[in-house]
């Protein structure tokens, strides 16, 4: 097999309408390789190498189509084009023959495995207007992204990886580890607030929020269950929830709740200590990273007592106060400065390396 025919191996044909009598037909050719596309719509169109060249992107063409039939070619992006003959079964049937002979794949309804990778071909088909696939699959990740902060990043990405890994650039641990942390802000993290009962976990938890979201009592066993929010941390989207106070209690409700606020723990991504002043958090025994936050600061303002000399962040629900502090410090816990404003390629796809 020589190079031309194996780059051809990598464009697939995609038939948009049904193969019923219609006035036109739409294929969509998909390829992981502009120069392989290019030369298959300069063979259909009839032109050799040293004729006009393939179309380009956003142009549209009338072109006759192997002198099988004339139609249009709409170059959607540099790896993908609509092909638009009339629509009679025998033409797209003619069609589908000569793309068979110049060894393009024909999808219809199973995508066989060895053809493109599902994900971005699935990126490719959802974002005809990305220039490539670096570029389709940046734009279905900001489609999902749970966080503002991801869209300016990963829009400078297809760019940054393809210069990156033209120059000789390779992945390693400390690539993969930001990358690892960069992920929280297209995928929110757990953030579990711990704490002993009547610290102010619920009332911290609707200041954050903006909303009341978990019931707040001025007395202990308030909360019964876990409940959760999702909430921004200066540009960080997570989930927060709200545990019950820990402690000793033989209510089989609250009882149940605990075992479900230690499994949460299990899976945060961070975990808030919480106290206040005169009330220190119980001790928590987890590998997760924590931030020691001290509440109702405002009865404590010269921060005299224990836990607010030992916590990190100190805030007031009641006052709003310590609250941007919080957020910026639970954000940078988890995803530093540093990360977000390197020049390194930012990983965001597995597919991204392997993808020329």
């Amino acid at each position: 097999m020589n190079q031309q025919t194996k780059n051809k191996s990598q464009i697939e044909l995609i038939w948009e309408t049904p193969r019923t009598a219609g006035a036109v037909a739409i294929g969509r050719l998909n390829s992981i390789d502009v120069a392989a596309l290019d030369a298959l719509l300069c063979e259909l169109m009839g032109r050799t190498q040293g004729e006009k060249s393939a179309p380009t992107v956003g142009q549209i063409l009338h072109a006759n189509f192997a002198n099988i039939d004339d139609g249009l070619i709409v170059r959607l992006s540099e790896t993908s084009a609509f092909i638009m003959p009339h629509g009679g079964p025998r033409i797209v049937a003619r069609i589908d023959a000569w793309m068979r002979n110049h060894g393009i794949s024909e999808m219809n309804d199973a995508v066989p495995a060895n053809v493109l990778n599902d994900a971005i071909r699935r990126s490719q088909l959802a974002y005809p207007e990305a220039r490539c696939f670096r570029e389709a699959l940046a734009l279905s990740a900001i489609s999902n992204a749970g966080s503002s902060r991801a869209i300016p990043l990963l829009l400078v990405q297809p760019k940054r990886i393809a210069a990156a890994v033209a120059r000789g650039w390779v992945a390693d641990a400390n690539s993969i580890s930001r990358a690892q942390r960069l992920a929280q802000l297209l995928h929110p993290p757990r953030i579990v607030a711990v704490g002993a009962a009547n610290v102010g976990k619920s009332s911290l938890l609707n200041a954050v929020a903006g909303r009341t979201v978990a019931i707040a009592m001025d007395f202990a066993g308030t909360t019964r269950d876990a409940v959760a929010a999702r909430v921004e941390l200066d540009g960080l989207v997570a989930d927060w929830f709200d545990t019950p106070g820990i402690r000793m209690t033989n209510d089989p409700v609250e009882v149940a709740a605990q075992s479900i606020a230690a499994k949460l723990r299990t899976g945060a991504s961070l975990i808030l200590e919480i106290s206040a002043p005169g009330q220190p958090c119980p001790r928590i025994d987890s590998d997760v990273p924590r931030i020691k936050v001290c509440t109702r600061i405002d009865l404590d303002p010269k921060c005299n007592s224990v836990e607010a000399r030992a916590a990190s962040v100190h805030v007031s629900a009641l006052q709003r106060t310590g609250l941007v502090e919080l957020a910026c410090a639970i954000r940078t816990a988890m995803i530093c400065d540093e990360d977000l404003s390197s020049d390194e390629p930012w990983i965001f796809h597995p597919d991204l390396i392997a993808t020329k």
